[in-house]
């Protein structure tokens, strides 16, 4: 259906998998490092440090296939979404309405979405400035990095940006590229980016992917979300209805109260279980147990 559409990964609950597969320290935050690098070449030094580590967990990773939790070996455009977070934030907002029937279920969604519909509305239009207040932040960031970069002007757009390591990057600012990539994945000005724009006295805000400006995100929410009617009341059914006779499915009610908290994945901890001291009986010493339940002999 979606031909162009990418399977990718949440890179954390890729590291949560990790943490409790492979106990070693830091293996999460070189995984993330190598996730999150823009360069192929970046990526394959981040890798070889945790080869060097654990080298069943690089197995690991190679077995997940690059292109699924990689930036720079992704097929697609990730842009700057690593995570599921966005999935994990709509299962804590239905929390709620999960045991409802399934027709009051579907207008607390609409009725929720139409709150949400109308609130970013009303930010999109309070916003005073062409990019979103994300990029905004984003863009500062840069700029704050920019400011001890050496620029030089090669002809036209082009220009080389030179880092403190003295290390070149080559700048487009008519194609808006840049060969640390970040400025082409990203579709947002990075650091060296941002450094060619001052030198040359352009708008950095200009240099923005169209995705990511104030009109496309009053655009995303312009359209309305209304209420339904009674449906409480059944319409009239039409006449080659009447004669239908519709039973309800043949199912059955699984034992035990229904549950409306999700399962936690691997590596993932309730709210304030972790770092718990674990139990110890007082008669042996030893855990999983108390004193009431010791079967070790003394």
């Amino acid at each position: 259906m979606y031909p162009r559409a990418k399977n990718c990964a949440c890179l954390l609950h890729l590291q949560r998998n990790i943490v409790t597969m492979f106990k070693k320290k830091h293996l999460a935050y070189m995984v993330s490092k190598a996730a999150r690098a823009y360069r192929v070449s970046d990526f394959y030094r981040h890798f070889n440090e945790i080869k060097m580590v654990d080298i069943n967990c690089a197995d690991y990773l190679v077995r997940a296939g690059f292109e699924h939790w990689t930036r720079s070996h992704c097929h697609g455009l990730r842009y700057n979404i690593m995570t599921s977070n966005v999935a994990e934030s709509l299962n804590a907002a239905l929390a709620e309405a999960r045991g409802y029937p399934i027709v009051a279920l579907l207008d607390y969604i609409r009725s929720m979405l139409m709150r949400w519909f109308s609130g970013r509305r009303e930010a999109s239009a309070g916003c005073g400035g062409v990019v979103t207040p994300k990029v905004e932040e984003l863009i500062s960031k840069n700029f704050s990095v920019s400011t001890g970069l050496l620029v030089h002007h090669i002809n036209g757009g082009e220009f080389e940006v030179r880092g403190m390591d003295g290390y070149p990057f080559m700048v487009d600012l008519d194609k808006k590229v840049c060969s640390c990539l970040e400025f082409d994945m990203l579709l947002i000005p990075c650091e060296h980016a941002v450094a060619a724009a001052m030198h040359s006295k352009r708008r950095i805000d200009a240099l923005v992917s169209e995705k990511f400006t104030r009109n496309t995100w009053a655009a995303a929410y312009s359209m309305s979300i209304n209420p339904t009617g009674d449906y409480m009341t059944p319409a009239a059914e039409a006449d080659t209805l009447g004669a239908l006779i519709l039973a309800p499915p043949n199912t059955r009610r699984p034992p035990g109260r229904p549950k409306k908290t999700r399962i936690f994945s691997r590596g993932e901890f309730k709210s304030g279980l972790r770092g718990r001291r674990p139990r110890t009986c007082r008669r042996c010493g030893g855990t999983d147990h108390n004193r009431a339940t010791c079967k070790r002999p003394i």
